[in-house]
């Protein structure tokens, strides 16, 4: 066997061999006991529980009876603290070994945001991987002419827009993905089409349509903060007409000088329309930074760049991808300032009460899966969140944007057991998400030892599973 074919056999052999980091059996009773339960609804700290799992579920929750002996299977929460499993509400999923990544870092569910013409056989390919996490996947990306990825769809006129929206139902996503370049008039046929086969949709800010117009037509979620610096701008509409399709650097100076003539009541009239309408917002932070960094020499030395493949270091130098390439100094200077007013919109929006969820764009430059959302919650809490409504934005709201608040999003009974058992308090300190002891997925045991695994298989991986 050839050196290069055996290390690719080793490296799919340890993703073969995670079920045994699993250590619980499908039906075993679990008792975590002497746990802080985080009650994320309501910021409520409930110390020395007692929490019973079974399967997949969880049982009881409650405080330690002294005298009953706890059910099955004991794990001595040592005063941990219990919380939700979390979700990355913005991710790119590229390779298949990526995704233990998630779970050793407490992340059980992610929303994927570029998915394929089959969505069945991609969900079937997630399933076949035993330490995953749950993966709502959206369709292929639907652009206008020409798009900005390849492998998008490009639609030009409404009865496309409408017969895309029937083959993406068709296709088995969870949800429609729009981008920058759909435009105006496709844009509403595309809206209207969802709502009457009951598909949300939900991506990027089109560059032709008013954010207060696609909250009115149903838009779900919109990525990035797109557009809603110049929908807060007294220049909004001469600012609109100014965005072209793949004019990066342009947009930016064009949202500066959106910056520079914002008008507080029309922000805050969008806001109450973005409540009012349940538009969310996903700040997605983390990328915002990564793009403002990458020419920093000690932001690039990121040590978790052990845990990615030669390929996607190689794609994360600036000069290797056709979006930055030809920015020097002063371009990237200006991406870190937009960060910095990005920050400040998030947290205008936090106290306005616009709902937000947290996302990474995991795979983007310095986007790591499963490690980044700890960074985007810490982000949140710069821009003015408090830890919980942080933790929040990464568990119950995640729960409410799906529907279904009556499987995740809690540690209560009746509910997935998808947990996360951290040393210290999270709403002490958002940074203690990063503390974490052991993680159950769908009632999976994996202790901290097993969590180390994964990580090792990562850091030690080689031969690559790649998605086609």
């Amino acid at each position: 066997m050839r050196v290069r074919s055996l290390i690719a056999f080793i490296a799919l052999a340890l993703i073969a061999a995670l079920p045994l980091l699993a250590q619980t059996a499908p039906q075993e009773s679990i008792s975590i006991t002497h746990v802080t339960v985080v009650d994320v609804a309501s910021g409520k700290e409930l110390p020395d529980q007692t929490v019973v799992l079974r399967g997949e579920r969880i049982v009881s929750v409650g405080a330690g009876d002294p005298a009953e002996a706890p059910q099955g299977r004991v794990v001595d929460g040592h005063g941990g603290f219990l919380i939700p499993g979390l979700w990355d509400m913005h991710v790119h999923i590229q390779d298949l070994e990526d995704l233990p990544l998630y779970i050793a870092n407490g992340v059980t569910g992610v929303r994927m945001m570029f998915g394929a013409k089959d969505a069945r056989e991609l969900r079937a390919k997630f399933a076949a991987v035993p330490a995953a996490p749950e993966v709502f996947i959206g369709s292929i990306i639907v652009d206008g002419d020409p798009p900005v990825w390849p492998g998008s769809i490009i639609v030009h006129k409404p009865d496309e827009a409408r017969r895309i929206v029937d083959e993406i139902k068709a296709s088995g996503a969870d949800f429609v993905k729009i981008y920058n370049g759909v435009p105006r008039d496709a844009y509403f046929a595309l809206a209207d089409e969802a709502r009457k086969q009951n598909m949300t949709f939900v991506g990027h800010l089109p560059y032709q349509v008013r954010a207060s117009e696609a909250s009115d037509a149903g838009q779900r979620s919109i990525e990035h903060l797109d557009g809603i610096a110049i929908a807060c701008s007294k220049k909004e509409q001469s600012l609109i007409k100014e965005l072209h399709p793949g004019h990066y650097l342009e947009k930016m100076n064009l949202v500066v000088e959106a910056l520079h003539s914002m008008d507080g009541s029309q922000c805050q009239a969008l806001f109450a329309q973005f409540r009012r309408n349940g538009t969310w917002q996903v700040p997605t932070l983390t990328v915002h930074r990564g793009m403002g960094w990458q020419n920093d020499l000690h932001f690039a030395s990121d040590p978790r760049l052990v845990y990615m493949n030669g390929d996607v270091r190689y794609r994360w130098q600036p000069q290797n991808d056709f979006r930055f390439r030809r920015w020097g100094p002063a371009e990237f200077e200006l991406h870190r300032g937009l960060f910095n007013a990005d920050k400040q919109m998030v947290g205008l929006m936090f106290r306005a009460g616009v709902p937000l969820l947290a996302g990474t764009d995991a795979m983007n430059p310095f986007c790591f899966p499963g490690f980044s959302l700890h960074d985007e919650l810490g982000l949140l809490v710069e821009s003015g969140l408090t830890p919980l409504a942080a933790l929040q934005a990464a568990t119950i709201r995640p729960a409410e944007f799906l529907g279904r608040t009556e499987e995740l999003g809690a540690v209560a009974a009746g509910r997935r057991a998808d947990l996360v058992l951290l040393a210290a308090d999270p709403l002490a300190d958002i940074h203690n998400t990063t503390q974490i002891q052991a993680v159950w997925l769908n009632g999976k045991y994996f202790d901290r030892a097993a969590l180390d695994q994964l990580l090792e298989a990562a850091k030690h991986r080689h031969g690559k599973s790649k998605l086609r």
